[in-house]
């Protein structure tokens, strides 16, 4: 099968199944792909630390500003859904309370909710300009 077909059935399949378990299966799984995704990224900024401390200030420097700042709070969403839901799924799993899910999704959501405003509260001085040194 090729990968446009595989495509176009899973758009199908997510306009056919409107609820909470096919929006939470998706989720999931971009989340746990763009995770991974950040983890390339972030070992390909870290492997600078072996050319020398100068390589890697210069690298750290490139994504020490406010447009990364955000892409810290993208990372933190991320993880957060991808910990809540995992931690959801493994409760439905393993102790036999699939016929709660939907309040177990709900549960996540407000967590997550909770965790996001922690995390962008912690994250505001990040975004004023004036709290990175000139050159990074």
């Amino acid at each position: 099968m090729s990968f446009k077909k595989r495509l176009t059935d899973t758009v199908a399949d997510i306009g056919l199944n409107k609820n909470i378990g096919t929006f939470s299966f998706w989720a999931h799984r971009l989340s746990g792909i763009g995770l991974a995704i950040y983890l390339l990224l972030h070992t390909y900024v870290l492997s600078s630390a072996i050319s020398g401390p100068e390589a890697f200030t210069m690298r750290m420097s490139e994504v020490q500003n406010p447009l990364f700042a955000v892409f810290e709070l993208l990372l933190l969403a991320g993880v957060f859904f991808h910990m809540l839901n995992g931690l959801r799924i493994a409760a439905a799993d393993f102790f036999g309370w699939s016929r709660s899910h939907k309040a177990l999704f709900w549960l996540a959501v407000l967590l997550f909710v909770f965790l996001m405003t922690l995390a962008v509260v912690l994250q505001l001085p990040k975004f004023n300009i004036d709290n990175y040194s000139a050159g990074g």
